[in-house]
């Protein structure tokens, strides 16, 4: 089995065998870098397939069906002798398949699929930054570590360095329709502020918070889905960071 610190993002797209991905999760449970990593992975995917998605247009049935009409079908007493298609020509006519249903859905409004490339660029981009970020983070040799149990269920982990903390969180219960975790930055001032909604997908959790100092508090609570401006709730876990 290759390094299983370089598995991340084949288990993240889900292209890990059953032997691999067995033993890659397996590693997840004691690897707080790795788990943070595949969550980046996961939700950078997850951002680029949303934005280059868009709905057929509403007149493409319309015309599917006046092609079909047109068409003319194959007698039912005609012989035709068949022959078993080369997988090349099988992945060849999928692959047009897919661009002849891409362009279709596109509507043949170029400009549009430029402008996709472009903000996928930019999400990959942005992506690519936090990950550097919380590469940084959780190597940096002075970074300080903390662990904690949360009210309810589930552990939660922070890794804070260079004034930013990386917030990792496993095992969570999942929340009601309507709820979603919130992350806090608590200043040693008492001062709250909100540091973003926690996506938490199987339980766990990831949040890189910045304008954290000694003497600060990372927290999180369960708020309307949205997030509030200050917390509604008592927090389920607050992890000083000394």
């Amino acid at each position: 089995m290759p390094e299983l610190h370089l598995l991340t993002g084949a288990y993240a797209l889900d292209a890990l065998d059953d032997v691999e991905r067995a033993g890659f999760e397996r590693h997840l449970r004691s690897c707080g870098s790795c788990a943070a990593e595949v969550i980046e992975f996961q939700e950078a995917a997850a951002g680029l397939a949303d934005r280059v998605a868009m709905d057929p247009p509403e007149h493409l049935r319309a015309k599917v069906m006046a092609e079909v009409a047109r068409t003319r079908q194959l007698s039912p007493t005609g012989r035709v002798q068949l022959h078993r298609p080369s997988l090349r020509r099988i992945l060849s006519t999928a692959a047009a398949a897919v661009v002849i249903a891409g362009t279709a859905a596109l509507g043949g409004v170029a400009w549009q699929s430029h402008e996709s490339a472009q903000d996928s660029q930019i999400a990959a981009d942005r992506a690519a930054d936090r990950a550097a970020e919380l590469t940084n983070v959780l190597t940096d040799p002075s970074r300080i570590e903390a662990v904690s149990q949360v009210a309810g269920g589930g552990t939660a982990t922070v890794v804070a360095a260079q004034g930013k903390a990386v917030f990792v969180t496993k095992a969570l219960p999942a929340l009601p329709s309507g709820k979603q975790y919130q992350v806090w930055l608590v200043k040693a001032d008492k001062q709250i502020l909100s540091a973003g909604m926690l996506g938490v997908r199987d339980g766990s959790g990831q949040s890189l918070v910045t304008g954290v100092s000694n003497g600060d508090a990372v927290a999180v609570s369960v708020e309307p889905t949205g997030g509030s401006k200050q917390p509604t709730t008592t927090p389920i876990v607050a992890i000083p960071v000394a």
